[in-house]
């Protein structure tokens, strides 16, 4: 009997630590259930409705000149940097070929009027003969085939005198023209300004704008207005008017920002000759604010275009909000710690917050995060652990 006992209490000894062991690690071997992610209640603040872009810093106003007429440079009067008023002489092309054309126009002209005055005496006669061969007609002198003769004649004379009175015009037409040209060989600033650049050299030759585009010769532009050219996408451009304030980092002013408006807004996008799946921008001008520091062309610049604003308004994370069948959602928890879809109505956005219009109030319990759990992991009802 006492064998018996013995044998059975050292084959129940070692199934008591089994047992236990595998009571403690049944949840490591069958897993947490339970979802971990991060919560939080809605919370009420003022949002600005921002939309972030990167553009490059130019002029407002910044002129391009181009020569009306072809030639060499033989001049230039301006270097990059210099101030200039309107009418300053900036450069002049080589003269001879345009000299030789207003030589040439001028005697083509005084050719003309010679001939328009010689055409003016010859009809003068055929008029006189005319009128003594119609008092002759009248008196049976003459017959009247020659009346007819002389009547023709003049009417001859008369033509050929309005035809040299159309010469001497178009000669004169062709005479103002090769004085123009002659002027546009010297070219002036068209207003006044810093110039910006200097595209040519002495001695270079230069195609005018009669031909094609024309060749620039240098940029003035006006420095004391500033602005940063950026693009937007179609989806934001509607909700930019022309006002709206924006702030703007420029890369060479570390840890400072500046001040600037929407000045203008592009009515048509830029790439619309594109395939459909290439991206939409639009065009928008954000002018500068005057400041103490220098605005240089080309600075790059990251802009900040401020377009609503909300007083005190329900805020939630904008990783908390997930879309369905075009619906927007956030997950609460409820006091069981299972997750409901909610469906909601937002509002504006700023940066990392979104305003909620409806759905939810100050206090549900929002699942902020993981963003992939979120989108993903979460089901309706299934549990979770939450932390913040």
């Amino acid at each position: 009997m006492k064998m018996k006992l013995k044998n059975i209490k050292k084959k129940a000894w070692p199934a008591i630590p089994a047992a236990a062991i595998l009571l403690l690690l049944l949840p490591k071997m069958c897993g947490d259930r339970r979802l971990a992610v991060k919560a939080a209640h809605p919370e009420r603040m003022d949002l600005v409705e921002t939309i972030p872009a990167s553009g490059i810093v130019r002029p407002v106003t910044e002129v391009r000149i181009t020569p009306e007429v072809s030639g060499e440079i033989v001049e230039i009067f301006v270097k990059e940097g210099d101030n200039v008023e309107e009418g300053d002489l900036l450069m002049k092309i080589r003269q001879d070929l345009y000299l030789s054309q207003v030589e040439q126009a001028t005697a083509s002209l005084g050719s003309l009027r010679a001939q328009y005055a010689r055409q003016r005496a010859e009809e003068k006669q055929a008029r006189l003969n005319h009128e003594r061969s119609l008092r002759l007609l009248g008196m049976d002198a003459i017959s009247k085939a020659e009346y007819q003769h002389d009547r023709t004649a003049m009417e001859i004379a008369r033509s050929s005198l309005k035809a040299a009175e159309f010469a001497i015009r178009s000669g004169e037409a062709q005479l103002n023209e090769a004085m123009e040209n002659l002027a546009r060989t010297t070219v002036y600033a068209p207003m006044g300004g810093t110039v910006s650049r200097v595209d040519v050299e002495r001695g270079e030759r230069v195609v005018g704008t009669s031909q094609m585009s024309g060749t620039e010769l240098c940029r003035i532009a006006d420095f004391s207005r500033m602005e940063v050219a950026v693009e937007v996408g179609e989806s934001d451009i509607v909700r930019i008017v022309p006002g709206d304030t924006a702030t703007v980092e420029i890369d060479a002013y570390p840890r400072r920002r500046f001040r600037g408006f929407v000045s203008q807004t592009a009515n048509s996008a830029k790439n619309m000759d594109l395939r459909f799946e290439q991206v939409t921008n639009f065009a928008v001008r954000i002018e500068l604010l005057p400041d103490t520091v220098k605005f240089l062309p080309g600075m790059s610049a990251a802009v900040s275009i401020m377009t609503r604003r909300r007083n005190e308004c329900l805020t939630v994370p904008v990783e908390a909000v997930f879309t369905r069948n075009r619906e927007e959602f956030i997950w609460t928890v409820d006091q069981r710690g299972n997750a409901r879809a909610q469906r909601i109505e937002t509002g504006i956005q700023q940066r990392d917050r979104i305003e909620i219009l409806r759905g939810i109030s100050e206090d549900d319990l929002v699942v902020t995060s993981p963003p992939d759990a979120i989108a993903r992991q979460i089901e309706e009802g299934c549990r979770l652990r939450t932390g913040r």
